[in-house]
């Protein structure tokens, strides 16, 4: 990936936020405020279950209730202990209990939370209730502010989500088209969180037609920002999908992901950076070029395309998938082009089933139910532990996770300013950068960035020994309200609209 800078400079800048005179004692431009929902969007901390010194949340009961409408609510609570300071179950604090309404149907959150005498927090723990009167509520808008993720989403949860208490649930994170983002720019709000209603997974939950007898978990995200000022990557979504499975009852070998448009460049993105955690993937009308086939070979897809598509051409579609099938994968990726279908009309006819059976000829038919090919599919979970004591035994092909060091100091800098990279990882040979960052790297170095524009910048390094591969990655935000970044096309396939 690369960024192109828009420099703007002198009496430029008047589109944005004026151009003072030429006069010495004019008064300076006052430096615009950042919308604060904007502010707590780029604002993600990655979630981290691992360190042994933060305080652990224990919750008492289920960790799903179904509560029958109109019925009083008592909640359970939890426990909550510190290595260092002991029980500190009378610092937890909880949020979603006032908000709760057994008179009106639902899906609640109560989220627990509690920091030690260091000021660490522990892992948040969530309870779900829901609130129900024979049927469950099809799906909540969960916008920013309302949990701990840094996006808002719409979330849909399986009819039996609280049936078993040990059952967990294949996922879909579904990926909207480019004008869906929330923020113009850090000012400027540009689509509320209702904007998706209006397409996707999003509206053919809430209107149908859906199979409540499928058993996924179904959230939809809303990017940030728009892609053609400051670019959304891998390492951002994985942030959302990590705080999913903290959240959910997620069966991580069971993750899938698709998108539209620009959302299926993004869902290629995602496996080219994360090539190891997708059981599979349905990209929609945005196509990744050619030159990552070899990478995104090991994750099961099938995409497609309209034949009418003015706005991202099939062609462009077509190559991406040829190219993952000329490197010899287990399972050959497909490709199906629905004849007469243009950009804003080929969402429904897929995710709605309403195109089985069509498709050209010299390509792949749409001749499954897509949802059962997805399920059809399932890898070891990438993160999966071994057993305790045990390096070796880690996934066949992975190095260990703690084998890779890799940090960005300071994580937070002034647009103008300087950040530096360190990384060194045991057992590899060589390491490559991608992201925000591109090429081959030592096993150990460090490097100083300076990026070109304000934004949320990723940068991810795969390392690869004998042993097998890791792959780790670090946020910088990059904090200011001069200059503006774009995004280039998904190499060079066209930016999807």
């Amino acid at each position: 990936m690369k960024r192109i800078a828009a420099v703007l400079s002198g009496c430029l800048l008047l589109v944005l936020w004026g151009c003072p005179g030429s006069s010495s004692e004019s008064a300076p431009t006052p430096t615009p405020t950042p919308l604060p929902q904007y502010e707590a969007c780029n604002s993600a901390v990655p979630v981290d279950s691992g360190d042994p010194n933060k305080p652990v949340i224990t919750l008492i009961g289920p960790r799903v209730i179904s509560q029958p409408l109109g019925t009083a609510y008592v909640d359970a609570g939890a426990t909550a202990t510190d290595p260092h300071d002991g029980d500190v179950t009378s610092r937890l604090t909880v949020t979603g209990l006032t908000t709760l309404d057994t008179s009106t149907v639902g899906d609640y959150m109560i989220r627990y939370n509690v920091v030690n005498s260091a000021q660490s927090a522990a892992l948040e723990v969530v309870r779900m209730v829901r609130v129900h009167a024979t049927t469950f509520k099809a799906q909540t808008a969960r916008d920013i502010g309302s949990t701990s993720a840094h996006l808002g989403y719409y979330e849909h949860l399986p009819v039996n989500y609280s049936d078993d208490p040990n059952q967990k649930f294949p996922l879909i994170i579904y990926q909207h088209g480019w004008s869906g983002a929330r923020f113009l720019d850090p000012y400027t709000v540009q689509a509320p969180l209702s904007i998706l209603e209006g397409g996707n997974l999003v509206k053919l939950i809430n209107q149908g037609p859906w199979d409540d007898s499928r058993p996924f978990i179904v959230l939809s995200p809303q990017r940030c920002v728009d892609p053609l000022l400051i670019l959304v990557t891998a390492a951002e979504t994985k942030l959302f999908l990590d705080y999913a499975i903290n959240t959910y009852k997620v069966d991580t070998s069971r993750i899938y992901m698709g998108g539209h448009s620009q959302g299926s460049g993004d869902t290629w993105d995602y496996v080219t950076n994360y090539p190891n955690q997708l059981a599979a993937v349905v990209p929609i009308s945005g196509p990744y070029g050619t030159s990552s086939g070899c990478v995104l070979k090991d994750t099961p897809a099938w995409a497609f395309n309209g034949e009418a598509d003015t706005a991202v051409p099939y062609q462009g579609q077509v190559d991406t998938v040829n190219s993952i099938n000329a490197c010899n994968p287990a399972e050959r990726a497909k490709i199906t082009v629905l004849p007469g279908v243009s950009h804003n009309d080929v969402e429904m006819p897929i995710l709605g089933l309403t195109g089985l059976g069509q498709g050209l000829p010299a390509y792949d038919i749409y001749d499954q139910n897509i949802y059962d090919w997805l399920l059809a599919h399932s890898r070891a979970p990438a993160s999966a532990a071994a057993p305790a004591g045990s390096k070796a035994a880690a996934r066949p092909g992975v190095l260990p996770a703690e084998s890779l060091a890799f940090t960005v100091t300071p994580s937070v800098i002034a647009f103008g300013h300087a950040a530096t990279l360190k990384w060194s990882v045991e057992g590899a040979t060589e390491c490559l950068a991608s992201g925000d960052w591109i090429g081959k790297r030592p096993a150990r170095g460090s490097e100083t960035v300076t990026p070109v524009a304000p934004g949320s910048y990723a940068y991810v390094l795969t390392c690869t020994g004998a042993g097998g591969t890791v792959a780790r990655s670090v946020t910088l935000a990059v904090k200011d309200a001069r200059g503006i970044s774009q995004r280039d096309d998904m190499h060079s396939q066209g930016v999807p609209e």
